[in-house]
């Protein structure tokens, strides 16, 4: 299933957040709001003249701008205004007056100060560019770029304006028309820090991140004290996986300025991802401290809340953050009440939430969607909302994800493998891709070279995948088959190992000799892989004969009938394997997965006699099965899956929910009835009781969300059938 995505895991300064005065600022601003500096000569000159004249407004004006430097809104208000009543006439007075009432949260005020200093000089552009700044600040994108456009007819080589108009773009989202402006503005100063930033900025919302993370290094090289750069240089290193070096960067944004409440967000975000809870919920605390009624932390603090299975808690986050947004300019607030109804299971309510948020503008709510409508079963317009998410950002990772799962869900797999690959980009799936000198193989002839195929998520999926291994030789390649240790002696059994044609490694071991790689779940889209060819060379994996005698011999008992009332005819029950969950760090294993008790209708049906497959901490729930019935142990201690495969060689059926046991009697040819959720994985397609990936599989789906008790009715009753008809289906 698809991935529901927040956007404050992306929360960076933004283009405008970080740019200078639109008059002659006074340089020299210290982190810590001080004055240093040639700032502090300037402010000791304009004192000396104010001794001898307390009305010079061209001082007063300078001490305004020395005050907003120094990061002292109030102070520079007032000496604005001091400075106008003055000299009603000094168009700058005036300009400055507007900077100070904006900086400070007058809105309306500064609009008036701005217009005023326009009515006295129509030509003004420092007006018009302040004017620009205050209309996107205010959420009126589209009109600052008539004020920028306007200030660029006045002096087209004015880099202030070059810069405001492409701050205006950015915030429509126009990011290649941006672009363009700020690489003008850095013709005409090509050492302007800001310019640099706001260049990454959209570089990375374009999704050129190499190039985003130069730009940062450049403003970072012109300014080393820009705090907002290395908030988003850590930002974008952390989106990379480089954790040690986004750390880095995010510490020294906040040591620069230590009232940098993204700052502390981000790093907040970066502890949460690298599961040190506590330390996350320290940062969130210093962010809350600095300011309580920023939305964004409330946003972060509902994230995080949900994040740790705590929906009670983000939802009194969300509804903090709601109470302070009644007008919705945070469309981030909207697509997590959107994301918290559906982690409810409160679908229809999710789909209308997401797309109130989709229409804000948010960019991830119209995948959140179509997640929702997943779950509906409305594939159709799922489809269509995935589809519209990608067309909305061309540069979301998740958003092209999400989309290529609905295709190859709804079966649609010559467009949903090569989309599959966006997953590389995407950290909910890979937080840190490995990365090879080699190239990727893309399907092309081998000609005798070595190609290292390796696993990269579950145990099921490289017993599926690895099938694919001896087309892979067919290519004619050498090849190395890396995989997870439980599966390692498993792969043993694969022809092409037997045949001395591939060998494997563990995922442990640093493999170099190799010409070129590929992940093997990428394998179907080197192949064009589509329903009807899929390779299936019959069962393609199986178990060592004496490791099956073995078995054989620890359960001779096994499915022998007794005198109980119960056995079959003939004196010899049905042995089946019982596997009911899967690895609970899997994002969806909630609903995947069960507990024993649950089957205890199963495990009452007459003539069976149950062994179970079930690994790790779920397999301690035999223990406390009622004494009327009995379940053997067959693989609690089994050392890999190889071991388990013998077991399984011995058995008449497999039942099991959606795990690595029903891939591997799938691949060993077995039959295996697999017990689904409503949505099961895309794997598994959709609406349909076959799957192509396993001809001896059945599928018995919920068809209504959680209701297993419905699919255990219909397996009881496909294995009376099979014990009344005396054969296997």
């Amino acid at each position: 299933m698809g991935y529901l995505q927040g956007g404050l895991s992306n929360w960076q300064a933004r283009t405008g957040d970080c740019r200078g005065s639109v008059g002659a600022q006074p340089a020299g601003a210290a982190s810590n709001g001080g004055l240093t500096g040639r700032l502090t000569e300037v402010a000791l000159g304009y004192q000396r003249t104010l001794l001898e004249n307390p009305c010079d407004a061209k001082a007063l004006a300078g001490m305004s701008l020395v005050a907003l430097a120094s990061r002292q809104p109030q102070a520079a208000v007032r000496m604005a205004e001091a400075a106008v009543s003055a000299a009603p006439e000094m168009v700058a007075a005036w300009v400055t007056l507007g900077q100070a009432q904006r900086v400070s949260g007058q809105v309306e005020e500064s609009e008036r100060a701005y217009r005023q200093a326009i009515r006295l000089d129509g030509r003004n552009a420092l007006a018009l560019i302040g004017l620009g700044e205050l209309k996107i600040a205010s959420g009126r994108a589209e009109e600052a770029v008539v004020e920028y456009e306007l200030a660029l007819r006045r002096q087209p080589t004015l880099v202030a304006a070059h810069m405001g108009l492409g701050n205006a773009l950015a915030a429509q989202g126009r990011d290649e028309e941006a672009l363009e402006r700020y690489r003008q503005a850095l013709s005409l100063r090509p050492r302007l820090a800001e310019g640099e930033f706001a260049a990454g900025f959209v570089l990375g919302r374009l999704g050129r991140a190499k190039e985003a993370e130069a730009r940062y290094r450049r403003a970072l090289l012109l300014r080393p004290d820009f705090a907002a750069a290395w908030m988003n240089l850590g930002s974008l290193l952390r989106e990379q996986g480089r954790e040690v070096f986004a750390k880095a960067a995010l510490g020294r944004a906040v040591e620069l300025r230590p009232d940098l409440v993204a700052g502390f967000v981000n790093l907040a975000i970066l502890e949460r991802e690298r599961s040190r809870p506590a330390a996350a919920e320290a940062y969130l605390r210093k962010a809350f401290a600095l300011n309580p009624e920023q939305i964004e932390t409330m946003i972060a603090w509902c994230q995080f809340r949900a994040a740790e299975q705590d929906l009670a808690g983000a939802w009194q986050w969300l509804r903090w953050a709601l109470a302070r947004d009644p007008s919705h300019h945070y469309p981030e607030a909207v697509n997590m009440h959107g994301i918290l109804l559906h982690k409810e299971r409160r679908f229809e309510e999710a789909v209308e939430v997401f797309k109130e948020a989709e229409d804000l503008g948010h960019c991830a709510a119209a995948s959140n969607r179509g997640n929702s409508l997943l779950d509906l079963g409305r594939m159709d317009e799922a489809l269509r909302a995935q589809e519209a998410a990608v067309e909305q950002e061309s540069s979301s990772a998740g958003a092209h994800y999400n989309l290529a799962l609905t295709r190859l869900r709804l079966g649609d797999w010559k467009r949903g493998w090569p989309g599959y690959e966006a997953r590389w980009s995407f950290r909910e799936v890979h937080r840190r891709p490995r990365v090879f000198p080699q190239p990727r193989w893309q399907g092309e002839s081998l000609e005798g070279r070595r190609i290292l195929l390796h696993s990269e998520q579950g145990l099921g999926d490289t017993i599926q995948f690895c099938r694919y291994a001896t087309l892979v030789a067919a290519r004619g390649g050498s090849v190395i088959l890396q995989v997870q240790p439980p599966v390692e002696r498993l792969m043993g059994s694969l022809a092409v190992v037997r045949a001395g044609l591939a060998r494997t490694a563990p995922m442990s071991e640093t493999v170099r000799d190799f010409d070129v790689e590929c992940p093997l779940m990428s394998l179907p889209a080197a192949f064009g892989t589509t329903v009807e060819t899929v390779p299936w060379p019959g069962a393609y994996l199986g178990a060592d004969p004496e490791a099956v005698f073995g078995k054989a011999m620890r359960f001779a008992g096994a499915g022998l009938a007794g005198k109980d009332s119960r056995d079959q005819p003939g004196g010899r029950r049905l042995r089946v394997g019982l596997a009911w969950a899967g690895n609970p760090r899997y994002k969806a294993d909630s609903l995947r997965s069960m507990k024993l008790p649950v089957l205890t209708p199963l495990l009452r049906t007459p003539g069976i006699t149950w062994i179970s497959l079930q690994k790790g901490l779920a397999a301690q729930q035999l223990a406390a099965l009622p004494d009327d019935l009995f379940v053997w142990d067959g693989s609690s201690c089994d050392r890999d899956l190889a071991e388990t495969a013998a077991l399984v060689a011995t058995l008449d059926l497999v039942v099991s929910t959606d795990t690595s046991i029903a891939h591997l009697a799938g691949a060993m040819g077995k039959p295996v009835w697999i017990m689904l959720p409503h949505l099961g994985d895309w794997r598994w397609m959709q609406d349909i009781e076959t799957t192509p990936w396993y001809p001896t599989a059945r599928l018995f789906r919920q068809r209504r969300t959680g209701d297993w008790a419905e699919v255990l009715e219909r397996v009881i009753g496909e294995l009376t059938g099979l014990l009344t008809d005396g054969e296997g289906r």
